[in-house]
């Protein structure tokens, strides 16, 4: 079992220690586990503090790898906002550091974080998805050399009214388009299981995205809680592998140097 996207003391919105993290997932029976702090500097407006001192993470989660290198494989990673505008600082942070794995992320579009948009985005819903998803196709484009989306649907999650997210059919041609891209390129995608903890009933992203994915021949998918406190490590990860091998998918993967590798489920 894996959980790929947690955060801890380096991302501006934690304050866990990594090795609390850690000593959960233990716990929890995972085997695999990636510190992916927060870098959204370079998506955001008005955002030098979000980021993090890299010499600073590399050495303590090296020293934790190797303290339980016997109980856990624990990787480095990163959760990079990705901003087709600022493609070659972006580029260059992904390529110039050691992370086995990197999660390329959409949290603003233009510059302004998705929450701070929520009540235009509900005034528009139609509009301002397919706003978001443009974006996202244009930034995935541009920042090639990550390993997988993150939650590909993450604006579902600040429509207070769920009823106003809309019907998956006016915005598929954008999702087609996406997932070509990536696929094509040979990146992936993330299953993040924080959608259950922001009242949606799945993970994200939803089934009709997972399902178009599979059916356009994607095969790479990696799991993960977004937890940014030790109690969530792991969460709802057992029961989206049961539910993804109902979708039909028969492995998952994870990355070391970044490099993929998988796992049989």
């Amino acid at each position: 079992m894996q959980d790929l996207h947690m955060h801890c003391k380096f991302s501006f919105d934690s304050h866990t220690n990594p090795e609390e993290n850690i000593k959960s997932c233990i716990n929890n029976n995972i085997k695999i586990m990636a510190f992916t702090d927060h870098i959204d500097k370079y998506c955001q407006k008005n955002a030098d503090d979000m980021t993090f001192d890299l010499d600073d993470y590399f050495s303590t989660i090296n020293l934790l790898r190797e303290k339980y290198k016997k109980d856990i494989k624990i990787l480095t990673g990163v959760e990079i906002g990705i901003a087709y505008e600022n493609k070659d600082i972006i580029n260059k942070i992904i390529k110039d550091n050691p992370f086995d794995f990197i999660i390329g992320s959409i949290h603003a579009v233009e510059f302004v974080d998705v929450w701070g948009q929520r009540k235009i985005i509900e005034k528009d819903p139609i509009n301002s998805f397919r706003k978001y998803y443009s974006y996202m196709i244009d930034s995935v484009k541009a920042i090639k050399d990550f390993s997988v989306l993150g939650h590909i649907d993450y604006i579902d999650r600040y429509i207070n009214d769920k009823s106003l997210i809309p019907k998956y059919e006016l915005y598929e041609d954008l999702i087609e388009k996406l997932l070509k891209e990536l696929i094509d390129t040979n990146r992936g995608i993330e299953v993040n299981t924080a959608g259950f903890r922001n009242n949606l009933p799945h993970a994200n992203p939803k089934d009709n995205i997972l399902t178009k994915y599979k059916l356009m021949g994607g095969d790479i998918i990696t799991l993960g809680s977004d937890s940014h406190t030790s109690d969530t490590c792991g969460y709802m990860i057992d029961e989206t592998i049961k539910h993804l091998k109902d979708l039909g998918f028969n492995h998952i993967s994870y990355f070391e140097n970044k490099v993929e590798k998988q796992i049989k489920i």
